[in-house]
């Protein structure tokens, strides 16, 4: 994988007679649950291996904080306490959930972190070939009204909900920000480039180009639908148009909107732009659930986002920031 940014500064570095970058590209499969690609660019290979070393040290660490599948993480243990009791939380987990109230609220209730329970059932119903009693929908959805917590001013937090939670790709966005942030804090970073399954971030001078997939085939040669450039922001994607594939076969789980505890309509690929990777996640998801108009409406009110989906009938639609024409190659993904 070559890019405009690393040649021209190789370039630069070859007339005026200093060392060109080292740049290093790291693959992993047990971090993050997904296809993990790190890539750094310093000034030596020795910068570049502990600016590495600080993003996956930060990830283990955020992962033992908001892990949704470990059950010894922060995140699971605060939900095992009986509800009702105010509890302290660190500061990782406090800034998510505010993150994940935030977007609750923005989104009407349709990025919820208890809709995995109507996901189940819908999925449970799938497997016995019918569809779930429309009773037991309503009570879900029922249960899922109201703040699933409190957070109050001295760090501490109530839990609500009965039901289990959540943070999923809103947890992963905010994780793959803060690992890009401690590496490029590191001595002679000059940029940092992390790819978590369909999540994309970016820190650092130049832009990345992405290939935007045609989710309706399946061949790696096609031609992409569009290009994409990322700088110092985030990319996230959903549908076929995914830039990775997740680690193992997950089990089938619908995509519900927690609103209705109907499955949501189906978006065959979305592509979202932002600058972060938790805003970026959160608007992906939220566009997945509620449709092409409130969806891009959203995104349209989000300063520095911009979003692309393509619908079951072939047809694209774009947020007002989404570019009208696709970039030449600066540096590929």
């Amino acid at each position: 994988m070559r890019g405009v940014t690393f040649i021209g500064l190789l370039g630069a570095a070859r007339r005026l007679g200093t060392r060109p970058p080292y740049r290093l590209r790291g693959q992993y499969t047990r971090l993050l649950d997904t296809a993990l690609e790190v890539q750094i660019v310093a000034a030596s290979r020795a910068q570049a291996e502990q600016a590495e070393h600080d993003a996956l040290s930060e990830l283990e660490r955020l992962g033992r904080v908001l892990g949704d599948t470990d059950p010894q993480s922060e995140w699971r243990r605060w939900q095992a306490h009986p509800e009702g009791t105010p509890l302290p939380l660190s500061l990782d987990l406090t800034a998510v959930l505010r993150l994940a109230d935030h977007w609750r609220v923005r989104s009407g209730g349709a990025l919820h972190p208890g809709a995995g329970v109507l996901s189940d059932l819908w999925r449970h119903a799938a497997h016995a070939g019918r569809e779930p009693p429309p009773q037991e929908v309503q009570r879900l959805v029922s249960s899922l009204q109201g703040p699933p917590w409190t957070l109050h001013a001295d760090g501490r937090a109530t839990l609500h909900a009965r039901a289990p939670l959540a943070l999923g790709a809103l947890a992963r966005g905010y994780m793959v920000d803060r690992a890009a942030a401690v590496a490029s804090r590191a001595a002679g970073v000059r940029r940092v480039t992390i790819r978590a399954g369909e999540a994309l971030r970016v820190l650092g001078p130049g832009p990345v180009t992405v290939a935007v997939a045609d989710p309706f085939t399946a061949m790696d040669n096609a031609p992409c639908l569009a290009r994409v450039r990322v700088q110092g922001g985030a990319l996230a994607m959903r549908g076929a148009a995914r830039p990775g594939q997740p680690v193992g076969e997950p089990p089938f789980r619908p995509l519900v909107d927690p609103r209705t505890g109907c499955p949501a309509p189906q978006v065959p690929g979305l592509t979202v732009t932002a600058p972060d990777g938790a805003t970026a996640e959160a608007l992906a998801t939220v566009l997945g659930v509620v449709g092409v108009r409130s969806g891009l409406a959203l995104v349209d009110q989000t300063p520095g986002c911009a979003a692309l989906v393509v619908t079951p009938d072939g047809q694209r639609h774009r947020s007002r920031a989404w570019p009208r024409q696709s970039p030449r190659d600066d540096q590929g993904w």
